[in-house]
C-alpha cells in the first residue's frame, strides 16, 4: 500500500491509497492543511463520487452554483451525488481529510441514508453516527498521515463488512451507465432489469440518491469535462498539434444533439459555459505548482478555483 510520509502538521495536500479490499468502495483519501490570508472559492462540479470530509480545524461554506442561496457552514460534511455544481469557500486554517467513495461504497457505509443524501450535503455525524466524533478526534491526534489513512482503512473496513449490498439489478444498471458514459437508453435499462420504469427509478433513488436519467447526466458531463480538458492540455501552446476538436464533434461523442444542447446542459449543471469553465481552469493553473489544476479525485475532473466574489 502506498503511503505518504508527510508529517501530520505539514502544510499542503497528501494523498492516500486505501487497502486493496476497500478499493471497490473507496477511491482514495486526501489529507490537507492550508492556511489562507484571504478567502478561497472552489467550484466543485458534479461527479460520480460521494465525499466525506472530516474537519480537524476550520469550517467550509457550501452553496449551489446554479441556484445560489445563503451558504451553509460545515465542519465535517457528507456530500451525496449532485446534479449541480457546488461553490465551496473557506478562509484561515483548514485542516482535515476527505474520503472519496463510490456510490456503491456510500450505500454500503451509510445504508438507506445514502439515498436520502442524494443532491444534498449533511453533517457527517448525522450520516455516520455519533462515533464519528471520536474517530475524528483520534485522526486529528494521529502522528502522521499514513497512520490516519490506516485508521480510515480499519473504520471503513468494519462498516463495509456488515453494510448492505446494492440490489443486483441496480448494480447492473450502474455498470451499464458507467461503461457507456451515460449514453445507454433508459428504455434498454428498464428492459434489461425486467422492472417497470417506475420501480427502476425508485430503487435507484433509494440506493444512489438519484434517478438513472440524472446519474446518466452526471456521467455524460464527466465525459464532456474529460474530453474538454484533455483537448485543452494537448493543444496548450501548440495551435497546430493534431486535428482540432470542434464543438459539434464533442457534442456527438458525449451524447448531445448539437453544440447548443451541450452548452445548455453544461450551464444548467455547472453554472457557467464550457469556455468560461476552461478559462477559470487556465487561470487557476497559474497558481498551482505543477502548472495545472489538481483535481480532488484521480481520473475525474472535479474542480476549479474561482475569484472571490466570482
Amino acid at each position: 500500500m502506498t503511503r505518504s510520509t508527510l508529517a501530520a502538521t505539514a502544510p499542503g495536500t497528501v494523498l492516500g491509497i486505501p487497502a486493496a479490499p476497500l478499493r471497490p468502495y473507496v477511491l482514495g483519501y486526501r489529507g490537507y492543511r492550508v492556511a489562507l490570508r484571504q478567502p478561497l472559492r472552489r467550484l466543485e462540479v458534479p461527479t460520480d463520487v460521494v465525499t466525506v470530509a472530516l474537519a480537524f480545524e476550520g469550517t467550509m461554506s457550501l452553496t449551489d452554483a446554479v441556484s445560489p442561496a445563503p451558504a451553509t457552514a460545515f465542519g465535517s460534511v457528507a456530500a451525496g451525488l449532485r446534479r449541480t455544481a457546488t461553490i465551496a469557500e473557506h478562509a484561515g486554517v483548514l485542516h482535515g481529510l476527505a474520503v472519496s467513495l463510490t456510490p456503491q461504497g456510500a450505500f454500503r457505509a451509510f445504508g438507506p441514508m445514502a439515498g436520502e443524501l442524494g443532491g444534498h450535503w449533511a453533517e457527517a455525524g448525522d450520516v455516520l453516527g455519533p462515533r464519528l466524533r471520536a474517530l475524528t478526534d483520534r485522526l486529528a491526534h494521529a502522528p502522521s498521515w499514513p497512520a490516519r489513512f490506516a485508521m480510515l482503512d480499519g473504520y471503513f473496513g468494519a462498516l463495509f463488512a456488515y453494510g448492505p449490498d446494492w440490489d443486483p439489478s441496480v448494480h447492473w444498471v450502474w455498470r451499464q451507465l458507467r461503461y457507456s458514459h451515460g449514453l445507454v437508453p433508459i428504455g434498454a435499462l428498464v428492459e434489461g432489469t425486467g422492472w417497470s420504469r417506475r420501480r427502476l427509478e425508485l430503487r435507484f433513488r433509494e440506493q444512489l440518491g438519484l434517478a438513472p436519467k440524472q446519474a446518466a447526466g452526471i456521467l455524460r458531463l464527466q465525459r464532456t469535462l474529460h474530453l474538454l480538458t484533455a483537448h485543452e492540455e494537448r493543444t496548450a501552446g501548440a495551435p497546430t498539434a493534431g486535428p482540432r476538436t470542434t464543438g459539434a464533434d464533442l457534442a456527438t461523442r458525449c451524447g448531445y444533439y448539437d453544440q447548443s444542447h451541450l452548452d445548455r446542459n453544461f450551464r444548467a449543471m455547472v453554472g457557467r459555459s464550457p469556455s468560461a469553465f476552461l478559462a477559470s481552469r487556465r487561470t487557476a493553473a497559474l497558481t498551482e505548482p505543477a502548472g495545472r489544476v489538481t483535481d480532488r479525485v484521480s481520473g475525474r475532473v472535479t474542480s476549479t478555483l474561482l475569484e472571490v466574489g466570482g
